[in-house]
């Protein structure tokens, strides 16, 4: 037992890691728009096209190649991947043609899109059923604390060395982290362990693959729902990320720093939300909290539109409520819940649910930048905000309908086990 807890310790530091690891030839690239416009005259849809070359690819990759690490496995997935997004990044500064440019960064967004599937599928192999949405919550983490350090790093080599030096070292060392991926990340048939409260590979196996299309996975109770949900939500973040500074500063007239430290404060809840969120979820029913996450963001941006204008203390603290109900419905939606729906009743398609529902939740990130411009252009940042209370209504509304499927299979269950009980008897 103590043997499994430390595999348990080791492979959770390594998926964080991993993972965390993407963002570092995912998120420099927001930093280095300035000297790049300056150094090669590139304008403004094309910066933004850059954008939409890693973004698009990124969601298609994880809902058509999600499971990948269904068919490889997470440890042939996260290594080839990882290896991949890195080579394509490694050269980056050293070219000045665009189209370049574009197919580099095309390349890294379709590499990275398969890498969440197959952590999740790892993550879900090792830990039982019971504590895995506590476990997803730590696990999202990575992808704040990735940000954060990938900001930093990217923020210091631009200073000290330019823009064109910036992806070079950070790709070496993505491209060292999927030599760990072969070397550590193993699951646990390959130690030969049977994890205490979780169905044996072998059993899922041999009746796994009956979800063998894109389109079945489609077909699968509550992965609609839960996709469009995560849609809607991704709308949302991705609107905090790159248009709330814009409110901020043209609207209530922050200043730069303070607009950054606003912001800052989203992620943070992001954190807090993740854990305590999933760590409840091992408790109470997964799609009640998330619902009721969903409605509380729901009635803060709501209230935010009437009360933006009291002052930095307070929008820091709804931000901070904000970055808890949207950001930590991730863990849930594309991670725990979404791999539990795969592999249920003996399924072997975690990763590729995975995969669908965040790939398809990542397109709210590709059509979210278009969408605002146009409505803060054209109806003024009130409708923005009315826009964001309406999107997540609309994912409260789907997750309870996913609850009521939940529901309605949970009695069929149970007639069924009534039913072969009184047959035995």
């Amino acid at each position: 037992m103590a043997q499994l807890k430390v595999l348990q310790i080791f492979t959770f530091i390594c998926v964080w890691v991993l993972y965390g690891a993407t963002y570092l030839v995912r998120k420099p690239l927001g930093a280095l728009k300035v000297g790049m416009k300056e150094d090669l005259g590139f304008s403004q849809v094309q910066l933004g096209c850059l954008d939409t070359a890693m973004l698009l690819p990124y969601s298609l990759a994880q809902m058509v190649l999600g499971s990948a690490a269904d068919r490889m496995g997470p440890r042939h997935t996260v290594t080839i991947c990882l290896g991949i997004a890195g080579i394509s990044m490694f050269s980056f500064g050293s070219w000045d043609h665009f189209g370049i440019l574009l197919i580099l960064i095309f390349i890294n967004g379709a590499a990275q899109g398969p890498i969440w599937p197959a952590c999740c599928k790892c993550v879900s192999a090792w830990f039982s059923d019971d504590k895995l949405n506590s476990v997803f919550g730590f696990i999202n983490t990575s992808a704040y604390g990735g940000s954060i350090i990938a900001s930093g790093l990217a923020g210091y080599l631009y200073s000290e060395y330019g823009w064109r030096f910036v992806y070079c070292p950070l790709s070496v060392v993505v491209m060292m982290l999927a030599v760990v991926a072969w070397l550590m990340l193993k699951m646990p048939k390959d130690y030969k362990i049977i994890i205490p409260g979780k169905e044996p590979v072998e059993e899922k196996t041999a009746s796994s693959n009956k979800v063998n299309s894109f389109l079945a996975l489609w077909r699968l109770p509550m992965v609609l729902e839960l996709a469009v949900a995560m849609l809607c939500n991704k709308v949302v973040r991705y609107f905090i990320y790159l248009w709330f500074p814009v409110y901020l500063m043209k609207e209530l007239n922050y200043s730069a720093a303070n607009t950054g430290l606003l912001v800052s404060f989203f992620d943070v809840g992001g954190i807090l939300g993740s854990v305590f969120l999933g760590i409840a979820a091992d408790r109470y029913n997964s799609l009640v909290l998330a619902l009721l996450a969903t409605v509380a963001g729901t009635a803060g941006f709501l209230l935010f539109m009437f009360t933006a204008v009291w002052g930095m203390a307070y929008n820091s603290v709804m931000l901070s409520v904000g970055g808890a109900c949207v950001c930590g419905l991730d863990a849930l939606l594309g991670g725990s819940v979404a791999v539990k729906i795969g592999e249920k009743d003996g399924g072997n398609v975690g990763a590729a649910v995975a995969g669908l529902i965040n790939g398809f939740g990542s397109m709210g990130a590709v059509i979210q930048g278009p969408l605002i411009g146009f409505m803060s252009d054209m109806y003024g940042w009130n409708s923005v905000f009315l826009l964001v209370v309406s999107l997540l209504s609309v994912s409260s509304f789907l997750i309870l309908k996913a609850m009521y499927i939940q529901r309605r299979q949970m009695v069929v269950n149970n007639l069924m086990h009534l039913e072969d009980g009184i047959t035995v008897h």
